[in-house]
């Protein structure tokens, strides 16, 4: 039986494939991570979005960290949970750091 002949061009095409196997594995992980990121950061800025509306109704809880500061905290995650799901979806593309969390005193 026969080998079958291996040339340059045969050879240059399985690397090709094999190049665009893990390049498609890599931005598939790392789209599965921003999800995480962007699911997470959602749910955050969620809670903290009702835990400041509901706590604004009780006169008790008047100073209590959601009414003081939960809206300021929601909406240091909107926009991180808004940046996380854009790169969801464009995986190649660099995507900037987080921006230091607000301090509160």
């Amino acid at each position: 039986m026969r080998l079958p002949r291996f040339r340059v061009r045969t050879l240059m095409v399985a690397v090709g494939v094999a190049a665009l196997l893990v390049w498609g594995a890599m931005m598939g992980a790392r789209s599965y991570v921003y999800a995480r990121h962007a699911r997470a950061y959602g749910e955050i800025e969620r809670q903290w979005r009702e835990i400041a509306i509901r706590d604004r109704g009780d006169p008790t809880l008047a100073r209590s960290v959601g009414v003081k500061w939960g809206l300021q905290i929601s909406d240091y995650y909107a926009p991180l949970a808004r940046k996380y799901r854009r790169a969801m979806w464009r995986p190649w593309l660099p995507v900037a750091p987080d921006p230091p969390a607000p301090v509160f005193q």
